[in-house]
């Protein structure tokens, strides 16, 4: 039947044209993006596994940085250690020397002088060797490296403490006096002296008036203790039976009793009563000087603990070359598990380029083929009209 208001055949041509456009549209984006998933709508499903294997690569690729940033951290320790030993082998050799018969008085005090030095240069280098502003060998700590995408893969690293004057095995230290109790710290009311603390090192903080004031309880100072600022070695804890009680860091033996300071009602003083701290690398080189000079001390013992030091850091260096090790590995395994994902994400997002120009060049023909068609059908209705001649 021929018709005019209705072009059935238009109205198709039409709509597959329009069809054939939105693929001829879609290849092309993906031609120039590369991508086979530009949008939710290409593949659902697909975009959701993408996104979670984005999130596993960039993880991955983060946790790779940390392990190498965690070399270069142990690789710094281990170099300031390797200086610390040719020191103490040089501190040995200056023992054994002072030790010969045919040395004076002034001879072996120049000696010591070198030997002292050099103790002060090495707990120097403890205290300033730092990686990214973070001091690594001033102090006993363990400091976990984010190895993998989620929370839980850690690598834990143990640091030790290499001042010579400092002590990491052994138990930490212990400063109570019960009479700070509720009672006490509610009744105490500060002059305009405020109240001061000094750890077992000498460092020192002070409490404000109307702080101490405010406290009310042992448990509340010691939360003022633990809140103040500046440099304090010591944690602590109170109550009402057990008083005050400051717990040391377990960084060292120290070289002085803990004390409390306080001007107003009553004046407590805080006194040590366990503790027993050991040195880093099992010596305390600090205050040791040769036999033949002010406090003599029988060489021998200083070449026993200067033996102990060497053997203490030559297990840390140890424990830092084995970890070095471990984390080298673990970057070589983060680097092949992130080529493994992103070979699996490939396949998911990325566009097939031979696949997706032989589709553009079919919708180009099925395009051109369907503007001639469209041109068929609107002429086929206008030769109705030759009818009415």
């Amino acid at each position: 039947m021929t018709v005019i208001n209705t072009n059935t055949a238009a109205s198709v041509t039409a709509n597959a044209m329009k069809s054939n456009v939105r693929g001829m549209e879609q290849t092309m984006e993906r031609l120039s993006t590369g991508k086979r998933i530009n949008s939710a709508s290409d593949d659902a499903a697909g975009l959701g596994i993408e996104t979670r294997m984005t999130s596993q690569v960039r993880g991955l690729q983060q946790a790779s940085r940390n392990a190498n940033d965690g070399i270069a951290m142990l690789q710094t320790a281990d170099g300031a250690a390797s200086e610390m030993n040719n020191m103490l082998q040089r501190m040995r050799e200056l023992a054994v020397q002072a030790q010969t018969g045919t040395l004076g008085t002034v001879d072996i005090a120049n000696l010591n002088q070198e030997f002292a030095a050099l103790a002060t240069e090495i707990d120097r280098i403890a205290d300033d060797t730092t990686f990214n502003n973070k001091n690594i060998l001033q102090s006993s700590q363990t400091i976990n490296i984010a190895v993998g995408a989620d929370q839980s893969d850690l690598i834990a690293v143990d640091m030790v403490d290499f001042n010579l004057a400092a002590g990491v095995a052994g138990s930490k230290e212990t400063f109570t006096h019960t009479a700070i109790n509720n009672a006490f710290v509610a009744a105490m009311n500060p002059s305009a002296d405020d109240v001061q603390l000094t750890d077992h090192f000498g460092n020192q903080i002070t409490l404000a008036q109307a702080d101490v004031t405010a406290a009310t309880t042992a448990a509340g100072l010691a939360t003022l203790i633990n809140d103040a600022s500046g440099t304090f070695r010591l944690t602590a804890s109170g109550s009402d039976s057990g008083g005050l009680v400051l717990t040391s860091d377990a960084t060292g033996p120290g070289t002085q009793a803990a004390t409390f300071t306080y001007t107003g009602t009553g004046t407590p003083a805080l006194t040590e009563v366990a503790g027993v701290a050991g040195t880093p690398m099992g010596a305390d080189l600090s205050n040791f000087k040769f036999a033949g000079t002010t406090d003599d001390v029988d060489t021998s013992g200083v070449l026993a603990k200067i033996d102990s030091a060497i053997k203490g850091i030559a297990t840390a260096r140890s424990g830092f070359g084995a970890t070095i090790n471990r984390l080298e590995y673990t970057v070589d395994n983060l680097n092949t598990t992130i080529l493994n994902t992103q070979a699996a994400k490939s396949q998911i997002v990325d566009a097939d380029y031979a696949a997706e120009t032989t589709e553009l060049a079919r919708t180009q023909i099925i395009s051109q083929a369907s503007t001639a068609m469209l041109s068929q059908a609107n002429q086929a209705a206008q030769s109705v009209l030759a009818l009415l001649k």
